[in-house]
C-alpha cells in the first residue's frame, strides 16, 4: 500500500498531465484529491475548501480559446502548488493533525460566509448552500427557493443576506462561495440589435443575470450550474454559454426533476421522494 507522500506524489503527477478540455479526467482527479485530503488530514481540513475553490475555466464567458488554455493551466498550477503545500505539511508533522473521530468520513468542512463559523456539509465537493441568480420574476425566485429547502439543502438570494458594510461586489463575492448556482432567466427586460427595426425588439433576462451567469459558469464549470428561464413567444436566450443546462420553468413542475438530477449528478444527497 503506498504512502501517505506517495499519494500525494501521484496526485500531483496526474495534475500536471491533465489534457486541456478533458472534464472527465479533471473531474476524477478532483475527486480522488478530495478523498485522499480528507484520509491524510482530516474533514476540518482547510486544503478540502482550497480544493473546491480551484477553477479551471474562465471567470467569464464568452472568452477565447487562449483565455480557456490559460485558465486550465492556472487551475493545474494551483493543484500542484496546493499538493506541494500538503506534502511539506506531512513532512514536518506527520499526519497525526486529524482526530479518530474524523478518520473515514467523507464529509467536507466550509465557511458560512459572513461568519467564523464552520460546518460540516455532506456533500463531497463544498457545502450545502445553493446560490439563487435572479431577476424580477419575484414568484418564479421564491418557488425555486422552497424546492432547493424542500431538498434539505440551503438557497442563497443576495438581497436577503445582510450587508455588513460591504459594496454589492464585496457582499457577492463572499456570499458565492458555494459549489452549485442556480440561474432564472425571466423576460424583465426588451432589446435589440442597434441596426436592426423597433419591431424586433425581444424580451430577455437582465443584464445583471447573463453576467452572473457567465461569472458561475467560469467559477464552477458547466456542470455546477443550470439555468431556468420562464416560456415566452419572444424570449432572447443568452448566447455563447455552450454547456449551460437550459431548462423550461414550466407549470407543470418538470423543472423540479432536472433539477433534482443535475444536483445528484454533482454528488448532492438529495430525495426525490421529497418533491412529492
Amino acid at each position: 500500500m503506498p504512502d501517505e507522500l506517495e499519494l500525494l506524489q501521484e496526485l500531483k503527477k496526474r495534475v500536471g498531465e491533465l489534457q486541456f478540455g478533458d472534464e472527465v479526467s479533471r473531474d476524477a482527479w478532483q475527486r480522488r484529491a478530495e478523498m485522499i485530503t480528507t484520509r491524510l488530514f482530516g474533514t476540518n481540513s482547510k486544503y478540502l475548501s482550497d480544493l473546491a475553490a480551484i477553477s479551471f475555466y474562465p471567470m467569464v464567458y464568452p472568452t477565447s480559446n487562449d483565455s480557456k488554455r490559460a485558465a486550465w493551466e492556472r487551475g493545474k498550477t494551483r493543484s500542484a502548488n496546493l499538493v506541494n503545500t500538503m506534502m511539506e505539511e506531512l513532512k514536518l508533522f506527520g499526519t497525526d493533525v486529524q482526530g479518530p473521530e474524523e478518520k473515514g468520513s467523507f464529509s467536507t468542512t466550509t465557511k458560512t460566509p459572513g461568519s467564523d463559523r464552520s460546518t460540516k456539509e455532506g456533500v463531497d465537493a463544498g457545502s450545502q448552500q445553493i446560490f439563487i441568480v435572479h431577476g424580477h420574476d419575484d414568484a418564479m425566485k421564491e418557488g425555486v427557493a422552497r424546492i432547493v429547502e424542500r431538498l434539505g439543502l440551503h438557497p442563497i438570494i443576495l438581497h436577503e443576506q445582510p450587508n455588513k458594510g460591504r459594496t454589492v461586489i464585496e457582499k457577492f463575492t463572499d456570499y458565492s462561495e458555494v459549489n452549485f448556482a442556480i440561474v432564472l432567466l425571466s423576460p424583465d427586460d426588451v432589446g435589440k440589435a442597434r441596426n436592426e427595426p423597433s419591431e424586433t425588439l425581444r424580451s430577455r433576462a437582465r443584464q445583471n443575470v447573463v453576467f452572473e451567469l457567465g461569472y458561475f459558469l467560469g467559477k464552477l464549470g458547466p456542470d455546477r450550474v443550470i439555468a431556468l428561464y420562464r416560456e415566452d413567444s419572444d424570449f432572447e436566450m443568452p448566447s455563447d454559454y455552450s454547456g449551460v443546462m437550459f431548462v423550461l420553468y414550466d407549470s407543470a413542475g418538470r423543472w423540479q426533476f432536472d433539477l433534482l438530477k443535475e444536483l445528484k449528478a454533482a454528488q448532492y444527497d438529495v430525495d426525490a421522494n421529497k418533491l412529492l
